[in-house]
């Protein structure tokens, strides 16, 4: 009996001190502990949500540029970091062939559009004209002739035998005029082709003379006239006397031939007209005599003359229209896209040679150069990028992407200049994921504008995004918040000593302080730094 007494009574007490343990593990912390706790005020300040990264700083344009024709490159005018302006030249080719295929399809074109003219406003050479215009005179003369030859040998009367006879008289005038003037043309035609033969020669000697400078200067980079080292305006002056001495021969070229032509339509013409005027005083005599003594052959072969006279006109008027009528539309659309082809040519040989100067296609900095005096081109000649804007291209994660947008401000700043801070806005954020490495990231484009020369392509830059901002707001230390369920608790001080909780709603936090939206008031005692939980409430261990 008294074993199990004892028994009984060892049973009661060991429940007892476990009992004890457990409230002591679950319960409230002693008065003492309670006593000691940190305490902190809620306060109103202001506070910043951010967001951090880091990233490369890259150019907002980078372009490699590279000659647009083949060539020997003559001057570089831009070094490595140089700041240049949109349309600058940077590098230049030797153009002296490029200038000679410019000038020689402007000449092309020249010619092309002189020859459109022609067709398009009929020949206006005088030559042509004034024997097309005095062949239709002379038919139509002769025709009159013949026709009052016919009249007068049908109704013969000494009025007509008298004008018959005049007419004799003046075709034997007008004879020897035709011939003194014939002579005079020719004569005269003749003198103008020895001149232009001439002055082909002294255009052909100069021309000579000018090429075979061009070709010293060209091979020997001297002056043929000093034997001294030449200078660039002396070698323009050169390669300007070479290209006019070309153009010079060409047109006196032209000069002769068109004096040739001169010459063999007035030597045509002496023939013809002389002709002419041979046969009209031959016709004046055979009148003459017919209308002394007419007879009907004679009035027969008049009515021939007639309508051969007729038919000679005809022929006449048709030769000087076709002089002096333009061309048929077939012959001008010909004539235009020779033009055409001409203007064409002319502006590929000036594209030629604009390519020969390499341009900055906007300002910027030269990054790099990979040119040579005297080598000829291929591949990258210069490196050009473009700082204004600067970018960096910031990797976030799901979580903070959304708490960014378009247009917030990031402070930047670069561990390898320490005393150097700028700042930037987001313009951009990707619309997409990138899982390429596994991990979902979304990339956003943070621009700034920055002229200090420290500052490199390529150098890592840390970012601060401003995403949120709070004035005078309720703010607590995030150490005096503890999570319960989805919400956040304080701890108070209760009058018995034993902290309490408070649920409180917080807004924005900057990873030291949070707002407190609903909960608290300005100037409460809370906690500072809460050990655990309270077991008062649902959430103790006795709880619901």
């Amino acid at each position: 009996m008294q074993h199990r007494v004892r028994t009984g009574s060892f049973a009661t007490l060991l429940c007892m001190l476990i009992i004890t343990s457990m409230l002591a593990a679950c319960g409230a912390p002693a008065a003492s502990e309670n006593a000691d706790a940190d305490m902190t005020t809620v306060t109103r300040g202001n506070i910043t949500a951010t967001v951090s990264g880091s990233g490369s700083i890259s150019a907002a344009s980078t372009v490699n540029l590279a000659f647009q024709t083949s060539g020997t490159v003559a001057e570089i005018l831009v070094d490595e970091g140089d700041t240049v302006t949109s349309g600058q030249a940077l590098a230049i080719l030797d153009t002296r062939d490029l200038a000679l295929q410019v000038a020689s399809a402007k000449a092309a074109l020249d010619s092309a559009n002189a020859r459109l003219a022609q067709v398009t406003q009929g020949s206006t050479r005088p030559t042509e004209l004034a024997s097309a215009q005095a062949q239709l005179a002379s038919a139509q003369a002769q025709l009159a002739s013949a026709r009052e030859r016919l009249a007068a040998l049908r109704n013969p009367s000494p009025s007509a035998i008298s004008s018959a006879e005049l007419r004799v008289t003046q075709a034997q005038t007008t004879l020897q005029t035709t011939r003194d003037n014939a002579s005079a043309t020719k004569t005269k035609a003749e003198i103008d082709l020895t001149k232009a033969s001439e002055s082909l020669l002294q255009a052909q000697s100069k021309f000579v003379n000018a090429r075979d400078n061009w070709s010293w200067v060209q091979d020997f980079g001297t002056d043929p006239s000093t034997g001294r080292r030449i200078s660039d305006a002396a070698e323009n002056t050169y390669r300007d006397s070479f290209v006019a001495a070309e153009s010079a021969v060409r047109t006196a070229e032209q000069t002769v031939v068109q004096a040739q032509v001169t010459v063999n339509n007035a030597r045509e013409a002496e023939i013809a007209n002389v002709a002419q005027a041979e046969q009209s005083l031959k016709d004046a005599q055979v009148q003459l005599d017919a209308l002394r003594n007419p007879t009907a052959s004679d009035i027969a072969a008049a009515i021939a003359t007639v309508q051969q006279n007729e038919a000679a006109v005809a022929s006449a008027q048709a030769q000087l229209d076709k002089i002096v009528v333009p061309g048929t539309e077939t012959d001008v659309a010909i004539q235009q896209a020779a033009v055409t082809q001409a203007e064409q040519s002319l502006a590929q040989a000036q594209l030629r040679l604009d390519n020969a100067t390499l341009k900055a296609p906007f300002a910027g900095v030269i990054s790099a150069v990979n040119l040579v005096v005297g080598q000829v081109t291929s591949g990258t000649a210069i490196q050009l990028i473009d700082r204004d804007p600067l970018r960096i291209e910031l990797s976030l994660s799901e979580n903070d992407i959304v708490q960014v947008a378009v247009g917030d401000p990031v402070d930047i700043t670069v561990d390898a200049i320490r005393d150097w801070q700028q700042s930037g806005s987001i313009t951009a954020i990707a619309p997409a994921a990138d899982t390429s490495s596994s991990v979902v990231a979304y990339s956003a484009r943070i621009d700034f504008s920055d002229d200090d020369p420290r500052l490199l392509v390529g150098m890592t830059a840390n970012l601060t995004i401003v995403t949120e901002q709070r004035e005078n707001v309720l703010i607590v230390p995030n150490s005096a918040l503890l999570p319960k369920g989805t919400g956040r608790v304080v701890q108070v001080m209760g009058d018995d000593g034993q902290p309490q909780e408070i649920d409180v709603t917080v807004g924005i936090s900057d990873g030291i302080v949070s707002e407190v939206l609903s909960g608290l008031e300005e100037g409460q005692s809370i906690i500072a730094t809460p050990t655990s939980r309270t077991n008062d409430g649902p959430d103790g261990p006795f709880g619901r």
